[in-house]
């Protein structure tokens, strides 16, 4: 009986102590969004590390029934630092590092290459129901560049300010969509490169409080529901906006479990699979998931046995691999759904 209520004793404690780790780095991410936003943090900032580690132990572990994908064999890339990734509606595979863009055939066989001038930080390429498929879309540290499909130079859009720093890039019928950590937005511009309304401005009559980002983590994808899918990181939520950047829905919350999102500001990484479900890829808890249309998760691709380093960046193919950039490794890596088993006959 005395081992009973000490067992009961230790497990409330536990979770107690989890659900303060919660509330901690939920109290942290809006705190420091009152008033002036702070500076960005790089990288192994101590104030990030620690939230990362708290995330770590506090995290539910992951059941290895929970895993429905493999790994099939990937590629290497030929990048000191690579940067970017995506793939366009052929199936081909574009990788963005140094100062080039390389395109690669699925199964990764080096197809052409872009020379540039700067280092690019993210990738889209115009999709069949966009007005000029195929055409490339290279964003910059504070600017976009354009290129037709024979990679060939069509526009340098203008610059959004010394405080710009892109980190992602998604393209609609007839818009071109670009997160802005540094500034907090998400700019919108028509195919000729004027800018439109932009979204996540802060609005209280609204109850909106914006995009709060302290960090480089700030994706985006276009939906297949005539949305665009807007991380909210320090939120622990997903948000989608309409082609008029009104917001419409969101999905996603913090929580320990496996399911949820954890840490200081995640997802790190989103992309859509052709059904429209999501993929997301999380920073401190190195988890690759999938969730449905409507934000429910479905299944882990991959997690922390398969990815010791948070992905650099994240893509599906019209045959719904998973393509995870591996920086550390300069490697894209390949993940595939398991086959159903069948039935064993009686």
């Amino acid at each position: 009986m005395e081992r009973s209520k000490l067992l009961l004793i230790v497990g409330s404690s536990l979770g107690a102590a989890i659900l303060i780790v919660v509330a901690i780095v939920t109290a942290r991410s809006v705190s420091q969004h009152v008033g002036n936003p702070p500076a960005l943090v790089a990288s192994g900032d101590p104030t990030d590390e620690a939230d990362e580690e708290a995330a770590r132990k506090a995290a539910e572990p992951i059941d290895p029934s929970m895993i429905t994908y493999h790994e099939t064999p990937g590629f290497s890339v030929a990048f000191r630092q690579p940067r970017a990734l995506a793939v366009d509606s052929a199936g081909q595979i574009y990788v963005g590092g140094d100062r080039a863009v390389v395109r690669y055939s699925g199964d990764g066989k080096q197809l052409a290459e872009i020379a540039l001038v700067g280092e690019p930080t993210c990738l889209a390429i115009g999709a069949f129901d966009h007005l000029i498929p195929g055409q490339l879309y290279v964003g910059m540290e504070n600017h976009v560049e354009v290129y037709n499909r024979q990679g060939a130079p069509v526009a340098v859009w203008g610059s959004r300010g010394p405080e710009a720093t892109f980190t992602s890039i998604t393209t609609t019928e007839s818009q071109v969509w670009v997160a802005d950590a540094g500034n907090r937005l998400v700019w919108r511009f028509d195919l000729e490169g004027k800018l439109l309304e932009p979204v996540g401005q802060p609005d209280p009559s609204q109850n909106r409080s914006g995009f709060l980002v302290t960090n480089h983590y700030f994706d985006l994808a276009a939906g297949t529901d005539d949305l665009v899918y807007i991380v909210n990181p320090r939120l622990l939520r997903v948000e989608g906006y309409t082609h008029h950047g009104e917001y419409e829905t969101a999905w996603g919350k913090g929580s320990p479990a496996v399911a949820d999102f954890f840490g200081c500001c995640n997802p790190a990484h989103l992309a859509v699979l052709p059904d429209g479900s999501f993929v997301t890829a999380e920073k401190g808890i190195t988890r690759v998931k999938v969730y449905s249309r409507s934000g429910d998760f479905q299944t882990v691709v991959a997690g922390p046995p398969q990815l010791t380093d948070t992905p650099t960046d994240l893509a599906a193919d019209r045959i719904f691999r998973v393509l995870v950039l591996d920086g550390r490794a300069a490697k894209v890596r390949i993940f595939e759904k398991n086959p159903r088993r069948k039935e064993q006959r009686k």
